[in-house]
């Protein structure tokens, strides 16, 4: 590539060669544990590698073995390779060692199924540049490999274990490249920010991060017990031809086969119509998620971390928007399903969204039910709880819609915003036919203030909207073609 260079860096597990193009150096494909391959396939991460010589790092690593995503829909597909040898970080940034820059670390989302740190459009290249933030990507397990709901194997919550080993190696080591160990921010999206909540929900995140940030983090999810989630193991096996007699056979199963019958299992509909929960989530246990993360912030886990909790408007049609069925739905299968999921209290929740939303079609009534109930009230309440602990808290709606009416400011609409890299975005479904200069100027506000509060934990500055703490207002600031803050969005 014109104008790149190659640079060599001393970290504590090695020397690694990464590149160096327009000011800002990356390094890709950074191991953080052992491979999980082989022998290792459902086994906690290993020791963080350590290497002689030169290691090469100026290749995007692969992303984890997965199936499409459902959001492909929304936010477009990218080609990468798959590989069980995922555990890697990848890293930019324009310091030098020692400089004690902020750095924000990046979970990325997928419903716990898709996703990977390395795919071109989480590139961190933008934010390192413009931004002054040394930028971390995460890739770790997921589905079945990180999610194995059962504890047959290495344990429980692979995928946050596998977390927690790479912000213990990014904590030891960012210092080699200008990062600031004592000023971190954890940032996810998602499912990533779901993670996020569980670690806040122990004693070890506050040794291995600052500063935490949840975009669109689905709180209101539940994460069931090892007897609730026994049925979507069974479920799992039948599809791929085991049992409990069998199961060891799933270290040892190609991924072509396995992936084969989780396809299968992921055609068929959902047993409630509407329903979002993905097939693999974190399970409950008695180690790293004793709670659910929600329940544990509310009971003060998170009062030494300052936060910014974000949600987007119509969080739910993104998740709506290939599934034609919800088109036929009547206003009995409506009201049933509102039934289901809040008893008593579902006849005057229909009617409260009914009065909010136009056109009042069923299917974006089904959303609106989606946003408030796992995205947005529960959101609203960590941010409350940490102000009353005493610490910054900030929330953000984004407003900013598709120019796809039907998408809206769907899920992940602030992704592109965050990252800065629109080229790599703007033939997504969610922003193409968008006014391109209006995004990359929205995105500078956006990202901005996401870095003002990773490097001092405000994300009020010189030239960005004022951002007023979630209080006794419960103040909210609306990202849009105008930004301003008002209260509480319920």
């Amino acid at each position: 590539m014109p104008g790149t260079e190659h640079l060599e860096l001393k970290t504590p597990f090695g020397h690694l060669r990464g590149l160096c193009a327009d000011g800002v150096a990356s390094f890709r494909r950074v191991p953080y544990s052992a491979a999980p391959v082989g022998d290792r396939r459902f086994e906690m991460p290993g020791t963080a590698p350590r290497w002689q010589g030169v290691r090469a790092a100026t290749e995007p690593g692969p992303i984890p073995p997965q199936l499409a995503s459902r959001l492909d829909a929304v936010m477009g597909a990218y080609e990468a390779e798959q590989s069980e040898d995922c555990l890697h970080l990848d890293i930019w940034t324009t310091h030098k060692p020692g400089d004690l820059a902020p750095v924000l670390v990046f979970i990325h989302g997928g419903a716990f199924m898709t996703g990977g740190g390395s795919l071109p459009c989480y590139d961190g290249s933008v934010l390192a540049k413009e931004n002054g933030l040394v930028v971390v990507n995460i890739s770790y397990r997921l589905g079945i490999l990180g999610f194995w709901p059962q504890p047959d194997f290495g344990g429980l919550n692979l995928a946050l274990h596998d977390q927690l080993a790479a912000l213990r190696w990014i904590k030891e080591a960012i210092s080699s490249f200008g990062g600031d160990p004592e000023r971190i921010t954890v940032i996810g999206q998602s499912a990533g920010a779901f993670s996020i909540a569980a670690h806040l929900g122990t004693d070890q995140g506050s040794q291995l991060f600052k500063r935490a940030i949840m975009m669109s983090a689905p709180v209101g999810l539940m994460c069931p017990t090892v007897d609730q989630a026994r049925p979507t193991a069974e479920k799992v096996l039948q599809v791929l031809g085991l049992d409990s007699k069998n199961l060891q056979k799933l270290r040892s199963m190609p991924l072509a086969l396995m992936f084969e019958g989780l396809r299968t299992l992921a055609s068929k509909p959902p047993e409630i119509k509407g329903d979002i929960t993905p097939l693999f989530m974190p399970i409950l246990d008695d180690g790293i998620l004793p709670n659910q993360p929600a329940d544990s912030i509310a009971m003060g886990s998170a009062k030494w971390c300052d936060v910014m909790i974000g949600v987007t408007r119509e969080e739910g049609a993104a998740f709506t928007i290939t599934n034609t069925a919800l088109d036929e739905m009547s206003d009995d299968e409506l009201r049933q399903m509102f039934d289901i999921r809040l008893g008593v209290d579902g006849e005057a929740a229909l009617t409260k969204l009914r009065s909010q939303r136009v056109p009042a079609t069923s299917r974006a009534i089904l959303n609106e039910l989606n946003t408030d109930d796992f995205f947005i009230r529960k959101s609203l309440d960590l941010a409350a709880t940490q102000s009353h602990l005493g610490r910054n808290a900030f929330i953000y709606s984004f407003d900013w819609q598709s120019p796809n009416s039907a998408l809206g400011a769907c899920h992940c609409i602030d992704l592109p915003f965050l990252f800065g890299n629109i080229d790599a975005w703007k033939t997504s479904p969610m922003l193409r036919g968008a006014d391109l200069e209006e995004v990359k100027g929205l995105s500078r506000l956006y990202r901005s203030a996401i870095a003002a509060f990773a490097a001092n934990g405000d994300p009020n500055g010189r030239g960005l909207p004022q951002w007023p703490a979630h209080k006794l207002d419960r103040a909210v600031l609306h990202f849009d073609r105008r930004i301003q803050a008002w209260g509480y969005i319920g």
